[in-house]
């Protein structure tokens, strides 16, 4: 029998391919329609085809790419009607997982979210996005484990994924993010005082301006260079 890489190694290089990849569809770097091959990633990421292979297996199910008749699996595109839609959703969504949060949360849960809100404002203080992205991430999967409720959870985590390259091209102007992430603090602070309601109402007065955003920057930036379809 033949040895083949450890299990924890593969699972290791799979995430590193997964975040590598779906960081450098958001920012555009792997354009909407682009053909992808695992030869070609795995040189780029100076890893084996294996992981890449299950990192792209990861993405076709999260809908980021897809298999396209003759060329393979190519880069999702989004239209203008998908991120209204998708962003109408989270909005939802996302306002009801800090309701339930503020309700929910364990101590240490409240503890958490306060202290990692902090460190995001630092991050956007100093306009580090590299550093914010890294922190904005387990932000999120606070609140949300704090909501207690999976399928919620795993509704908010599809529909991020599938706006990320939006969110991100929103995040690196500067007022932006520093106006969204002294949202973010507010509405940790009020998770963790229990006041439901104004955590509810921050989130979603949070996502409306980021609905707002996000729909002039396609239609200022974004239409007029890749058209309906990005």
């Amino acid at each position: 029998m033949t040895n083949g890489p450890p299990h924890d190694d593969v699972a290791s290089l799979t995430e590193k391919a997964y975040r590598a990849i779906s960081g450098a569809i958001a920012r555009l770097e792997l354009k909407p329609g682009e053909a992808l091959t695992q030869d070609r990633l795995a040189k780029w990421l100076s890893i084996s085809r294996t992981p890449v292979r299950e990192a792209l297996r990861r993405l076709e199910q999260d809908r980021i790419i897809h298999t396209a008749p003759g060329r393979g699996l190519v880069v999702s595109e989004l239209t203008i009607k998908d991120a209204e839609d998708l962003l109408e959703m989270l909005a939802l969504l996302d306002t009801h997982a800090a309701y339930l949060a503020a309700q929910r949360r364990s101590p240490a849960q409240a503890d958490q979210l306060v202290e990692i809100s902090q460190m995001l404002l630092v991050a956007a203080e100093r306009n580090d996005l590299a550093a914010w992205e890294e922190i904005d991430h387990p932000y999120h999967e606070t609140l949300l484990d704090a909501s207690g409720n999976l399928f919620l959870r795993r509704s908010i985590e599809d529909i991020r994924r599938r706006l990320q390259r939006l969110t991100y091209h929103l995040a690196i102007q500067p007022e932006h993010l520093i106006a969204g992430t002294r949202e973010h603090v507010a509405v940790a602070q009020a998770i963790s005082e229990r006041k439901a309601e104004l955590a509810a109402e921050i989130m979603r007065q949070h996502l409306e301006t980021m609905h707002t955003m996000a729909m002039r920057l396609i239609r200022t930036h974004i239409v007029p260079v890749r058209g309906e379809r990005f």
